[in-house]
């Protein structure tokens, strides 16, 4: 028999928390359950000992539980703030996202691309929100996997484009001929972090992104003497 079946033959109800009707009871409900049965329990006929016994294992693997339940919340608190302190942290960094899709402001804009093969060329295209071929660019002899380039916001014919959104594809050409599709890259400033979205948002000067977004992070002094 168990110690609520017993408190219910007895007659004796265990108190009963304001606004805990309904709840799941947890470790204090339960040692307060025991505590009762063992103050009503007749002194001539105590409980039988294998099952009191059995009722303290039940409460005390009920308290490790617990424990553990709110160890994973700390963790859990302590992994959001680790997360809004690294959010904070890249503000003002340049990042270099992996997108294909990016706001255009008016200034020069920093795009490239990475192949998993080994690629020869690379042909790189630029579309507007109405799915139109702006300008394209074609990269030869490249050495690495990676490569960037700085686009100045004109079209093909050297006209200056309007602000918006603008979409990127590459396309690159192996040894043998192969055609595969590269990975577009978009270099940002990090301006801001938005912390009511789930995530922790980014806000760059090319529309938000999510950290799982982010490729690399420069060091925007580095960056710029490296390309003197």
């Amino acid at each position: 028999m168990n110690s609520i079946s017993a408190l219910q033959q007895m007659g004796v109800q265990p108190e009963k928390k304001p606004g805990s009707i309904g709840q799941s009871l947890n470790k204090d409900d339960f040692l307060s359950l025991l505590v009762t049965q063992l103050k009503n329990q007749d002194p001539l006929k105590p409980s039988d000992p294998t099952e009191f016994t059995a009722q303290l294992a039940q409460f005390s693997s009920l308290e490790q539980l617990y424990n553990i339940n709110e160890s994973i919340k700390v963790l859990d608190d302590l992994k959001g703030m680790l997360g809004r302190f690294s959010a904070l942290s890249l503000i003002d960094k340049k990042v270099v996202i992996k997108s294909d899709t990016f706001q255009f402001d008016g200034h020069e804009v920093e795009l490239g691309f990475r192949f998993h093969d080994t690629v020869n060329e690379a042909a790189i295209y630029l579309k507007n929100d109405a799915g139109q071929i702006v300008n394209q660019f074609m990269v030869t002899n490249i050495s690495g996997a990676e490569h960037m380039l700085q686009w100045d916001g004109k079209d093909k014919r050297g006209v200056q484009l309007p602000s918006g959104t603008f979409f990127l594809s590459v396309i690159g050409t192996t040894e043998d001929g192969k055609e595969v599709q590269g990975i577009p890259l978009v270099e940002s400033r990090v301006t801001g972090v938005d912390f009511s979205d789930s995530g922790n948002t980014l806000l760059t000067d090319h529309g938000k992104i999510m950290f799982s977004e982010i490729f690399r992070v420069n060091n925007p002094t580095l960056s710029d003497n490296a390309r003197k």
